[in-house]
């Protein structure tokens, strides 16, 4: 089971722009492992922008999606696995 969100996340990357921390209510949590990654162009004709997605297993065991929006550099949750 899994929750679908959309909301604001602060994302701390490395030099090569992949995501290893993310800021929680309880402060920040290091990325155990990138599961999968994906490009989505959405509704482009529409003018959304693309998006990259990333599936993580945080230190705190923890399985969620985040997603980075191309056009605007923002980050944000996008699902949390139960």
């Amino acid at each position: 089971m899994s929750k679908l969100l959309s909301l604001p996340i602060i994302v701390l990357c490395n030099n090569c722009l992949k995501p290893i921390k993310v800021k929680q209510e309880k402060g920040w949590v290091e990325i155990a492992e990138i599961l999968e990654c994906w490009h989505d162009t959405g509704c482009w004709w529409q003018g959304e922008s693309e998006k990259v997605f990333y599936r993580i297993h945080l230190r705190d065991d923890a399985i969620k999606e985040i997603f980075q929006d191309r056009h605007s550099a923002e980050w944000f949750l996008y699902k949390i696995y139960d």
